[in-house]
């Protein structure tokens, strides 16, 4: 285990509360680490207009606010490398960056190479097929600027899924990596949220059972698949609503509102924007039945975070979770319409019995395998290992 004196910094583009995962993912490992007694650093900038950062723990946290121009380009701001340089100068003894594309991860390896640290790297999903070729000629050129040399110049990368680990060693690179799932904080059900708070700001909800979406609206999330699916299917069930809640930093949820007018769905949708705190519990804590269409997922926190709330899901075979099929707590499906459909179909015709029952076997599942103690306990030791070697943990992979 790392003694007081080894100080890591884990380094993202944003952990304001709208947009995304790795706000809640990298700031929940930040806490961990001081647990298992390492001095606990973060680096990100604050885009304020993204809501609220998530900070939820006594880590040491670095956050210059973002400028209008790290607002359109992709968080450049020079100033704010200058002192990710210095912290790394004066304080850091490895620098472990999250995600790709912006500059505060060129940032990361920059000080990381100037200091001679070593550098832990999370692609947080961004290598994956679909995500590459998302947008690819701005990634083309991103990769070809600095995306390459950073990835070149990590000393291991942390992968969250099998999956993720074969698209690392596809592109070539052969550093050790280091397979740790996300965490997740199981919720104490004992006490839940009323469904009225969240039933009170959307009146459609009430006197229906819930099916929820709950995750960034983005093209690689399937929600068009999803539309038409809904607009196929919910005359035979019509006590159902769907529920298409999560943060809409790109403006694609005007695409799909046109589609649900289209469709002729709107009494039988609901978007809901981002929710957080006791309104996304009671959200989670109220669904009986959870859908992520993504075409791409590293891991798919929103999917063991409503395992957690005992929810059982509907997801692709493009998201790491066979572990569905394996613990009997959902559907792990081909990426295609009439697949998601037969699930559908077959998840809402079950009785409320049967839903909990496989809820619980997942929330079981979230406890023995996706627990933060696990997880930072893992990634201590990892950090460890790099730094003073030793016995190479079970979950690094070599080659």
């Amino acid at each position: 285990m790392p003694n007081k004196k080894n100080q890591i910094c884990q380094v993202v583009a944003s952990i304001n509360e709208n947009v995304g995962g790795p706000a809640h993912s990298v700031t929940n490992l930040a806490t961990k680490l001081l647990e298992n007694s390492i001095n606990s650093h973060l680096f990100t900038l604050d885009y304020y207009w993204h809501g609220s950062q998530v900070i939820n723990g006594d880590f040491q946290l670095h956050s210059p606010k973002a400028t209008y121009i790290a607002k359109y380009f992709r968080g450049w701001q020079p100033t704010a490398g200058k002192k990710l340089q210095q912290l790394a100068q004066t304080k850091l003894d490895l620098i472990h960056n999250h995600g790709l594309w912006m500059f505060p991860n060129v940032y990361a390896r920059q000080a990381a190479v100037k200091n001679k640290l070593p550098l832990v790297i999370s692609p947080r999903g961004m290598l994956e097929s679909w995500s590459l070729k998302y947008s690819w000629y701005k990634k083309k050129l991103a990769w070809l600027l600095y995306e390459k040399q950073n990835l070149d110049n990590a000393t291991l990368f942390h992968a969250t899924s099998r999956a993720e680990m074969e698209s690392i060693r596809n592109l070539g690179y052969q550093q050790p990596i280091a397979l740790i799932p996300n965490g997740v904080n199981l919720p104490d059900l004992s006490n839940k949220i009323a469904p009225e708070r969240l039933i009170k700001l959307f009146p459609n909800l009430a006197d229906k059972k819930w099916l929820l979406f709950l995750s960034r609206i983005h093209p690689k999330k399937g929600l068009d698949n999803l539309l038409y699916i809904w607009q196929n299917i919910v005359s035979k069930f019509p006590d159902w609503h769907l529920i298409i809640a999560g943060s809409d930093s790109i403006g694609y949820q005007a695409q799909l509102k046109s589609l649900v007018s289209q469709l002729q769905l709107e009494p039988l949708v609901t978007f809901t924007g981002m929710l957080t705190g006791e309104i996304k519990e009671s959200a989670l804590s109220h669904a009986d039945l959870f859908i992520l269409p993504s075409h791409s997922e590293n891991f798919g926190i929103a999917i063991a975070e409503s395992l957690s709330y005992g929810v059982p899901v509907i997801t692709t075979k493009e998201t790491p979770w066979k572990d569905l099929l394996t613990y009997n707590c959902g559907w792990w499906v081909e990426d295609n319409q009439l697949a998601l459909k037969t699930a559908l179909i077959e998840a809402m015709k079950l009785s409320d019995s049967q839903r909990q029952a496989m809820g619980n076997k997942g929330r079981t599942m979230v406890q023995d395998k996706y627990s933060w103690d696990y997880v930072g306990k893992q990634m201590a030791e990892v950090y460890s290992w790099i730094l003073s070697g030793g016995t190479t943990p079970t979950c690094v992979h070599l080659h």
